[in-house]
């Protein structure tokens, strides 16, 4: 995890040559003061060149990496969906195979070119659960992608974008982790019929902004929760866990800030309730035992500590069903397989 190193009399030094150019770090020195830092810094890095701006900060005010957060930064092996051509990719991978057509029915979680062995994993209590979840990552990415448009205010609109994409990021390394190679993930988010997935209820609710937050909070929370157990063996786990936790804290500001304004209190407060009554299910897609208990048990702490009272989440996780998430589920798998199969190849180049 990024951490606050204790080199208290150590500071970085920026440095900008001129008006256009940007600002960059130049090197480190040891000072006994913020102000014998600032002229040493002149001295030692403006001897040779005229500076147009120096800045220079104590190490100990800088919030850095750790060896351990690799995993985090690696943006083009983690986000593979940001690189260039990715779409494309997979299109002419599609195109490349020699049967394209849909694959038969196969039961929920399983993938037509899997081994049985593979399938017989992937239907382990843990599996289901992390499946299911994949599934209302998928939706929550797709659905929040239709909201980068809306936003005057730019950063929040990154913001949201940056989470769908690491939404369905998430999905996909997910069944990749689940043994899922790129064809079977690819048939598994677009060639199932909606009445095989198992999306959570809240998925249906992701309409309004407020319901929409709340679903952001309740999946983040779950799908946090379900990664602390593989954190501390699986790297990948471990990324997950702490994007999501990123994603939650976001989630908990707007929460927040909409049960504070009187303009919107009352209609966020009626989200709240509704959604996380519908939250129930979100460890349901298999038996109930002490396992689950536990994991629905730690999510509810985690909505509880969002500062919004009223929260309805059941006791204990309830079951999911096959074929919910209604209009939600079924325009995001309509949308997703019209990109998929009728865009111009070119669009993406």
């Amino acid at each position: 995890m990024p951490h606050v190193p204790t080199d208290t009399d150590v500071y970085e030094v920026f440095a900008q040559t001129g008006s256009g150019s940007p600002l960059n770090h130049v090197g480190s020195l040891v000072a006994p003061h913020r102000d014998a830092a600032w002229h040493l810094a002149k001295e030692t890095y403006g001897r040779r060149d005229d500076l147009f701006r120096l800045w220079v900060v104590r190490r100990t005010d800088l919030i850095v990496s750790s060896a351990g957060d690799r995993g985090l930064l690696a943006a083009k092996t983690r986000m593979p969906h940001r690189q260039p051509g990715f779409p494309t990719t997979r299109r002419r991978d599609r195109s490349a195979a020699p049967d394209t057509a849909a694959p038969p029915q196969q039961p929920a979680g399983a993938a037509s070119d899997r081994s049985d062995d593979t399938r017989g994993a992937t239907d382990s209590a843990p599996s289901r659960l992390w499946l299911a979840l994949a599934e209302d990552l998928f939706v929550l990415g797709n659905r929040l992608g239709e909201r980068i448009v809306d936003y005057i205010d730019l950063e929040e609109s990154l913001a949201v974008g940056s989470i769908g994409q690491e939404a369905l990021a998430h999905a996909e390394t997910i069944l990749t982790l689940h043994a899922f190679d790129a064809s079977a993930a690819d048939a598994h988010f677009f060639e199932r019929p909606q009445e095989q997935w198992r999306v959570s209820r809240v998925i249906g609710r992701l309409g309004d902004w407020p319901s929409t937050v709340v679903c952001g909070l309740v999946i983040a929370a779950a799908v946090s929760v379900l990664a602390e157990g593989r954190a501390d063996d699986e790297p990948a786990f471990a990324a997950i866990r702490d994007e999501q936790l990123v994603h939650l804290d976001h989630w908990r500001r707007w929460a927040r800030a909409l049960a504070a304004w009187p303009e919107t209190s009352d209609e966020f407060t009626r989200a709240f309730t509704e959604v996380t009554h519908c939250a129930g299910d979100l460890f349901g897609a298999g038996p109930q035992d002490a396992v689950t208990d536990a994991l629905h048990a730690r999510l509810a702490a985690l909505v509880g500590d969002s500062g919004v009272p009223g929260s309805r989440l059941p006791h204990l996780p309830v079951p999911r069903a096959a074929g919910t998430g209604g209009s939600v589920l079924s325009d995001c798998l309509a949308r997703g397989r019209l990109v998929r199969e009728h865009y111009a190849p070119e669009v993406f180049l």
